[in-house]
């Protein structure tokens, strides 16, 4: 029964499904289809623009590269260029101390050369003065070097004030390379102002301008201290003369070999000058006494010899000579003189370039002393001095060193005064030995720097006599005598004191 249930099913449907076909085809009605052409115009056409963005961001992409690598290309080349600039950089600063190098070898070549033609004798048809400062005080040195002089010839130096009066007058002489290397000394008692350093030679002259200031601050101190002599007897007075800075406080203490003490003080001057001075006794110990002078913190000590009243001078006075006016290198130069007995008598050689060798001796009972100074080969030859130094006295003594030649370098030319220290009114003389029937000149020169003129012959044994008359208008103080023959100098100091 099931089986024919289903078999009738089966047929069933079949019969249904012809029916339909048969309604179908007998009503027949076309199909209806969607239109999609305008959306896909619109499709290919968001397409076709969407190919074109693609387009344009490739051509995009290609342009951001080509910046991309030109921007590489170039930060390459701006390294290429850095290290470049390191290089010339590098180059530039070896250029320049190749430049510094060429400018110092330069100077030497013309240091060379002026030098080799000095040492033919070539003078530089001008002369080139230069000085060790342009401020200086009241006795301050003024130490002078020139070149270019005319070798072996006299040299004058003048000092002239701002009128065009020479204050000082002095001759000394070019060395062989025409070089002149000179120490003037200025006068304690100089007005401060200007002045103008001239030497000349022949008809060659140069001229530095100077100042001269109380209150300048220079190389040396401005405070100097001096005693009126280096001996004195009991009841004597005692006087100590200077400069200090202006209008200050000068203390002073005088001080036996017991230590006893003596103090004494003034106020100095507005134009720096200064007295202290000290009331002796008879009763006071003989010997050696030291002085001690202050001045803001400034200290000068002097050395004075006290004897007893009444009793003689225990010697000539104090005096100073060289043995020769020339030397040569090896030689031996020796200064003798005349000092108080048992007293120290120091001495300082200084050379051309201001270099010192310093020595001292006890001067013997009979008041003689002699100092010595051994040279060498190695010492530089020129003008040189020395200055001698005993109980606050000094002398300054000159002489010139040269190249050893195998000859003595002696010379029979002497000066020297009657006395260490005149009163105005006397006679000063000077006598000594000189080359027979040569003429013998002589320049005495007062500290304020006016000058008397003399001259004398050498009799036929080469003795001669010099001779100055002063006055009691001639002012007190440091005195010197430039004496003169046959090219060779001596320089003579002495004190004009008052009578008083």
């Amino acid at each position: 029964m099931a089986i024919a249930a289903v078999a009738l099913l089966m047929v069933s449907a079949g019969v249904y499904g012809i029916f339909n076909v048969h309604l179908i085809q007998a009503n027949p009605e076309t199909a209806k289809v969607p239109d999609y052409s305008g959306k896909l115009d619109s499709l290919t056409n968001q397409v076709s623009s969407m190919n074109s963005e693609v387009d344009s961001l490739k051509s995009q992409v290609s342009a951001i590269s080509l910046q991309v690598n030109s921007i590489n290309n170039n930060l390459t080349s701006l390294g290429l260029m850095k290290t470049s600039l390191a290089d010339i950089h590098e180059r530039l600063a070896d250029l320049g101390t190749l430049d510094s190098s060429m400018a110092d070898i330069q100077k030497k070549l013309e240091t060379i050369g002026n030098s080799t033609n000095l040492a033919q004798g070539q003078g530089s048809g001008q002369i080139l003065l230069s000085l060790d400062r342009s401020t200086y005080s009241p006795g301050d040195t003024v130490h002078i070097t020139a070149m270019g002089a005319p070798p072996l010839k006299a040299v004058q130096v003048q000092l002239v004030d701002d009128t065009g009066f020479a204050l000082l007058g002095q001759t000394t002489w070019a060395d062989s390379t025409g070089s002149v290397m000179y120490s003037m000394q200025l006068s304690t008692a100089i007005i401060p102002g200007q002045y103008v350093v001239k030497i000349s030679s022949g008809q060659e002259a140069a001229s530095e301008p100077i100042s001269v200031s109380t209150g300048a601050t220079s190389g040396t101190a401005t405070f100097t201290a001096q005693t009126d002599k280096g001996i004195y007897q009991g009841g004597d007075i005692v006087q100590v003369t200077g400069t200090a800075v202006p209008s200050s406080s000068v203390t002073a203490v005088m001080e036996n070999a017991a230590g006893t003490t003596y103090n004494s003080g003034t106020t100095s001057n507005p134009d720096g000058s200064y007295t202290v001075v000290f009331s002796t006794s008879p009763s006071y110990l003989s010997g050696t006494w030291t002085i001690t002078v202050t001045n803001l913190s400034q200290t000068k000590t002097l050395t004075i010899y006290l004897q007893s009243s009444g009793s003689s001078s225990p010697s000539s006075g104090f005096t100073a000579q060289t043995d020769k006016s020339s030397y040569q290198l090896g030689d031996v130069v020796q200064v003798t003189g005349t000092a108080v007995p048992s007293s120290t008598v120091t001495s300082v050689m200084t050379n051309p370039s201001q270099n010192t060798y310093s020595s001292s001796t006890t001067v013997n009972s009979d008041g003689s002393y002699t100092i010595i100074f051994a040279t060498s080969s190695s010492y530089e030859t020129g003008s040189w001095s020395v200055s001698v130094s005993n109980l606050g006295q000094s002398r300054m003594l000159y002489f010139t060193l040269g190249a050893s030649t195998g000859t003595s370098s002696s010379s029979a030319f002497t000066a020297q005064t009657d006395k260490p220290s005149y009163q105005p009114g006397d006679l000063v003389q000077i006598a000594g030995t000189a080359q027979s029937g040569s003429t013998v000149d002589a320049v005495l020169v007062s500290p304020s720097g006016n000058t008397y003129d003399t001259s004398a012959t050498a009799n036929s044994n080469g003795d001669y006599v010099l001779f100055f008359s002063t006055t009691g208008s001639y002012p007190v103080g440091s005195w010197y005598a430039e004496v003169t023959n046959q090219g060779q100098t001596k320089i003579l100091s002495f004190t004009l004191q008052s009578s008083a």
